[in-house]
């Protein structure tokens, strides 16, 4: 292809940029275009900068997206370049030309002082080819029991909750590799674009009204799952009476489906990856049964592994290559990430 040329997007391509995207076969509803509007005013990280795309004689045939972030891994933040939004036109698909933007895309990330890149796709081996790794990691199950259980908590209400479970989510996450530090426009770009468009968010207080625990909830790829939850060391029963809440069926079911009603969708909650014992063992008091499976999504890159040892504190091991430091740093075990922070 003469004519074809690999850059950042233009602000006066932003719409030609959707047209193209908006030939991603979508599920849960969305067009495509749609979609992908979104992080434009809602991100605030987008740049038209972060937008690679495939030129070919002033048509846009292929795009990757930059999303950055800051990871942590040994208790430090890394900056962390997100990909998402990798799309070809059919017809060019195989001509490696997403390749090609991809490898455009690592290079500004290194660039850019980003250390690692992040990213979840079921392609593999194409990944693979590009150096990123496989990343998984066991995810809970949970399946409505035989009893009852009453709806717990209030809806969060931002006036009044905001800064209080901002606080409990960093504290509660600090200990887990592979979530996402979040300052304030983060928080918000999270809430405005973490539902699919919609997602329960539940808050529980103590008897003297501090924030003690909360679990924002969605449906997302036909899967009702938890986004985030988080709770104080001493509140592991109102999360679990909040968690074991979200499986009641209920009328009206804002997150139900037509092919998905209420009682059908609400009999299993897929639960995110940070480990809590104390919790599990709650949930299943309440006669929720915890299963479990391997999540095969992840896929991570070292961009730079002398930035990345000197940020953690630790020194290369001989011969050690950069995929072998990242592991060794964030084995596969440790890596823990909230469906609410996706891209």
């Amino acid at each position: 292809m003469a004519g074809l040329s690999i850059r950042t997007l233009r602000r006066d391509e932003r719409e030609a940029w959707l047209e193209l995207l908006d030939g991603w076969e979508m599920r849960d509803g969305w067009r495509g275009r749609d979609f992908f509007r979104r992080p434009i005013d809602g991100d605030p990280t987008f740049s038209d900068d972060n937008v690679w795309v495939a030129d070919d004689g002033g048509r846009l045939v292929a795009c990757v997206q930059i999303f950055p972030r800051r990871v942590r891994v040994r208790g430090v933040a890394v900056p962390t370049g997100g990909i998402g939004s990798v799309f070809t036109r059919p017809e060019l698909r195989g001509s490696g030309i997403a390749s090609a933007l991809l490898e455009r895309s690592l290079a500004a990330m290194r660039e850019r002082g980003m250390e690692l890149s992040l990213l979840f796709a079921a392609r593999h081996a194409f990944y693979a080819r590009l150096g990123f790794r496989l990343w998984p990691r066991a995810r809970p199950l949970l399946l409505r029991g035989e009893a009852a259980l009453p709806a717990a908590g209030a809806p969060f209400d931002p006036e009044r909750d905001f800064g209080e479970v901002a606080a409990l989510h960093a504290a509660y996450s600090a200990p887990f590799d592979g979530t996402l530090v979040r300052d304030a426009a983060l928080w918000r770009s999270s809430l405005a674009l973490a539902g699919n468009p919609g997602e329960e968010f539940r808050v529980a207080r103590d008897a003297a009204g501090r924030l003690a625990a909360y679990v924002r909830a969605i449906v997302l790829e036909g899967f009702f799952m938890v986004a985030e939850w988080a709770r104080r060391p001493d509140a592991t029963e109102a999360l679990a009476d909040l968690a074991a809440g979200l499986l009641v069926p209920r009328a009206p079911d804002p997150l139900e489906r037509a092919e998905r009603p209420s009682s059908e969708l609400r009999k299993l909650l897929v639960a995110p990856t940070p480990p809590d014992a104390e919790l599990y063992a709650a949930l299943e008091r309440r006669g929720v049964e915890v299963r479990s499976f391997e999540e095969r999504g992840a896929m991570l890159l070292c961009l730079d592994a002398d930035a990345l040892a000197r940020r953690a504190a630790t020194a290369r091991l001989a011969g050690e290559a950069p995929a072998d430091l990242l592991q060794r740093l964030l084995p596969d075990d440790r890596f823990c990430f909230w469906p609410s922070d996706r891209f």
